[in-house]
């Protein structure tokens, strides 16, 4: 406290000493204005110097253009499987497999076009006119999943969808790659690396909060009625798509057309990269392996969760009253979104004051704790209190995939001063390859674990006292194992704000600053 006021103080002295202030007594309160100003400047305004600050208009375009990614990928995961087993009458076994299919070819397709931008030499440059061409494929393939014909058989239906998604994963590869990579080349600046991210997060988290609409939108009875005189969602959702097609190529062209490739002019220069060369060097850089282990450790954790998330909620807290656990997932989601909203730019001050590795534990802390205290509150006796445990997590927790991809933004930097190229787009395919990968894994280990804990539907909600303390164990000790791994992890990333700051001016010294 004494330190700030001396602070504030010194402020204080030298405003006075350069405005005239010190002459009537009533300029004091423009005296304490001044210095309260000065104060906020010092302590929260940009650090990033103006040379190297993006054009907001830039980070505006770049941020919107995550909408792609919202519409074709994001709607998919949450709503394709109850929409066309509702909907259509498909096997929800089926359509999981067709999830998984698609799943294997996007990351395979991830690393051909993360390759292929890296070694295009276009008088566009090596990301735009990818994200371009992408996100118009992307938005015209992405209702062909929607619009199955009727009347087909299962196996019919699932030949009509897997080489449909199949084009419309390509095609978004083709976008995602190219605009993953651009954000990594939009700044030399540690800081402004995390500001850029922050600006897709923010529009992304309210796209998320509108597509869990999407649902009673497709159930509206404009509609109709479908086979089974209920709601017609697959007939909603042939309309809902055409919307979400639009918004897709509407938005996802704008990094394309607006966003400079800052290093565009310095990476031209270098020689073409095969792609299993390109990946084992990826492979070899020592700050991206321990980066891919905080995403494996991460991902394992998160999708633990979601995968056990409803049956903790339906069977351990309310014991079997699906009605009163849905209703409590819709208001946790609900009361989830302003903070998770409103931390990012707290999150953004915080990595930027005191560095990335202190968000990351911030994080870290803040989800150990969330998991931990399931124990106090997810109570079969007051079952409204299993709310508090995510607005520990999720608002902090965000802070995880904010900072990462500045922190791969870091490391190319790293790898360009160790091989003298350039190579985002291999860093990009091969992190979300990993990312990719794991998620698939998790999604048949949530059915594994529930198998091995004992949990059987027909039991309703009275399951033995035995399955529901494994279902809590598994719930909580899998992802705080994981998180504890991370922590070790990140203890090991050696790419502090002063080494980063070193490379740079290495990297500077021998090719000139972008």
């Amino acid at each position: 406290m004494e330190n700030k006021e001396r602070e504030f103080t010194s402020i204080a002295t030298e405003t006075a000493a350069t405005d005239g202030s010190h002459l009537p007594h009533v300029t004091a309160p423009a005296k304490k204005g001044n210095a309260l100003a000065a104060w906020a400047k010092n302590t929260f305004g940009s650090k990033v110097p103006e040379g190297e600050r993006v054009p907001v208009g830039q980070k505006v375009a770049y941020g919107l253009g995550g909408t792609t990614e919202v519409m074709s990928i994001w709607v998919t995961n949450n709503h394709f499987t109850p929409m066309l087993n509702i909907g259509l009458g498909m096997n929800p076994a089926l359509l999981g497999w067709i999830l998984v299919i698609w799943r294997l070819w996007d990351a395979v397709c991830d690393l051909f076009f993360g390759n292929l931008s890296d070694n295009a030499r276009t008088r566009w440059g090596r990301r735009r006119p990818f994200i371009v061409a992408g996100a118009i494929l992307t938005g015209l393939f992405l209702p062909l999943i929607w619009w199955v014909p009727q009347g087909l058989s299962q196996w019919q239906m699932a030949a009509w969808l897997i080489p449909c998604g199949m084009l419309l994963y390509a095609s978004y590869s083709l976008w995602a790659m190219p605009y993953y990579s651009l954000q990594l080349e939009m700044s030399p600046n540690y800081d402004e690396r995390i500001g850029i991210t922050a600006y897709r997060v923010v529009p992304q988290q309210i796209w998320a909060m509108c597509i869990g609409w999407i649902p009673a939108l497709a159930a509206l009875s404009v509609f109709g009625t479908s086979y089974n005189g209920g709601p017609n969602l697959a007939g909603g959702m042939r309309t809902i798509s055409i919307v979400m097609a639009v918004l897709a190529i509407g938005f996802g062209i704008l990094p394309g057309l607006f966003v400079k490739e800052r290093y565009y002019h310095a990476a031209r220069k270098q020689a073409k990269e095969r792609l299993l060369p390109a990946m084992k060097q990826t492979l070899s850089t020592r700050p991206f392996l321990i980066l891919s282990v905080i995403l494996l450790c991460n991902t394992i954790g998160s999708g633990i969760v979601s995968a056990l998330s409803f049956y903790m909620n339906a069977y351990v807290v309310c014991r079997g009253d699906i009605v009163l656990a849905t209703t409590i997932q819709g208001v946790t989601g609900t009361l989830l979104f302003l903070p998770s909203l409103f931390s990012v730019p707290a999150l953004t001050w915080i990595a930027t004051r005191f560095g990335k590795k202190a968000l990351l534990y911030l994080a870290l802390g803040f989800g150990i704790t969330g998991y931990l205290s399931t124990y106090i509150f997810f109570n079969p006796a007051h079952p409204w209190w299993q709310v508090i445990p995510p607005l520990i997590i999720a608002p902090i927790g965000m802070g995880t995939w904010l900072i990462l991809p500045s922190m791969l933004a870091d490391v190319v930097d790293y790898d360009e001063l160790a091989c003298g190229r350039r190579s985002e787009g291999s860093f990009t395919a091969v992190f979300t390859w990993i990312g990719k990968m794991t998620s698939t894994f998790i999604s048949g280990l949530g059915g594994i674990l529930l198998v091995w804990v004992g949990f059987n539907v027909n039991n309703g909600g009275q399951q033995p006292d035995e399955v529901l303390r494994n279902l809590r164990t598994c719930y909580v000790w899998i992802p705080v194992v994981f998180l504890s791994i991370c922590a070790i992890a990140i203890y090991s990333y050696g790419l502090t704000r002063e080494r980063v700051a070193e490379i740079r001016r290495e990297l500077e010294a021998r090719r000139g600053s972008v």
